[in-house]
């Protein structure tokens, strides 16, 4: 009677561990074969899940201001969804060829990439410049995820380029070689910017004044859009750039003015962005700013800059120019990443 009582017992100890390891196993699985995606703004930092597909879920957008910093912002995000991934890829402004990444567009924010993979149990961890994210992210975005800015352009194949005002400028291109995608890094938006026009002059020595040397990033960003105001009227208040857009979509004679040239020289450095990689597949706006200004870049002033570059305003002509208006390219890219070679060009 105690024999099989005892084989009995231990026949369930034996099933409950197999059952454990059983699960175990699952979790294990699905811990390896899902990805913690992060696209690492100024202002804020947006996380999500993707997993073998590339498909993201369980989206989670932190306000910077309310974290002490990098490692903080992963680890609530990893405590409110209770995810373990094993694998980590990171979309950051700045340059990431290093083992420390800072980041540039948030002040005390780095990491480095073996302490931050051992603190979070990360067996891989890719690490990629922000516009490199969005740049991956291209290929897959469908028509309901942008639309074009001023009268629509047929699109085609060939390079793309992507850049986009927020908190910086970033710029990254696509670039089809060999039936696949390849992108192309870049600090675009640190290249030297100047006036192109006789009523630009006194206003970009203002900016100098203010900046020391003006980059393209100085004037086509968040802060940029600042700057502009203030150096359209020196006397102007201190905005900030949501309460300028917001004033320049009602009309606000200062405010709108200041955005109409925001418009201007931003059509302008896209279309030298355009012609520098003859970017036939088109060129994608993003960012805040751009988002927010929205209305007014289909107005003429933002496609006229744009082809304004003689003696090959034609072929500027043929060149998409399209807003991009999904809330999270970044974090598709960088689910993409994994799976980039199977993204035919």
């Amino acid at each position: 009677m105690v024999m099989p009582l005892i084989k009995s017992k231990k026949l369930d100890d034996s099933a409950a561990r197999s059952a454990e390891s059983a699960a175990q196993s699952e979790v294990g699985v699905a811990a390896m074969s899902t990805t913690l995606v992060a696209d690492i703004g100024g202002s804020k930092s947006r996380f999500a899940l993707s997993n073998s597909s590339g498909e993201i879920e369980r989206v989670l957008v932190i306000d910077n201001d309310t974290v002490a910093g990098l490692d903080a912002a992963v680890a609530y995000y990893l405590e409110e969804t209770g995810a373990r991934p094993r694998a980590a890829t990171l979309a950051v402004a700045g340059s990431v060829g290093g083992e420390e990444v800072v980041l540039t567009n948030r002040v005390g924010w780095r990491l480095r990439r073996a302490e931050f993979a051992k603190r979070f149990g990360f067996l891989q961890l890719r690490v990629l410049n922000d516009f490199e994210a969005i740049a991956w992210a291209l290929p897959l975005l469908g028509a309901a995820q942008t639309r074009p800015l001023g009268e629509p352009v047929a699109m085609r194949e060939g390079v793309k380029v992507v850049l986009g005002p927020g908190t910086g400028l970033g710029v990254a291109a696509l670039l089809p070689a060999n039936g696949r995608w390849h992108v192309l890094a870049s600090e675009g938006g640190h290249a030297s910017f100047g006036p192109q026009r006789a009523d630009e002059v006194e206003l970009f020595t203002r900016l100098r004044d203010a900046c020391g040397s003006v980059s393209a990033e100085a004037v086509l960003s968040g802060p940029g859009l600042v700057r502009l105001a203030r150096a359209l009227d020196p006397c102007a208040a201190s905005h900030e750039p949501e309460t300028i857009v917001a004033s320049a979509l009602a009309r606000e004679p200062a405010a709108h003015a200041a955005a109409r040239l925001f418009a201007r020289l931003l059509g302008r450095f896209a279309g030298g962005l355009a012609l520098t990689f003859k970017a036939l597949g088109g060129v994608y706006i993003t960012g805040g700013v751009a988002c927010g200004l929205g209305p007014l870049l289909d107005e003429p002033q933002f496609r006229a800059a744009f082809e304004a570059h003689p003696p090959y305003a034609t072929l500027l002509k043929t060149i998409p120019t399209l807003l991009i208006t999904c809330e999270q390219p970044g974090l598709i890219g960088c689910a993409a990443v994994p799976n980039a070679r199977a993204l035919t060009a």
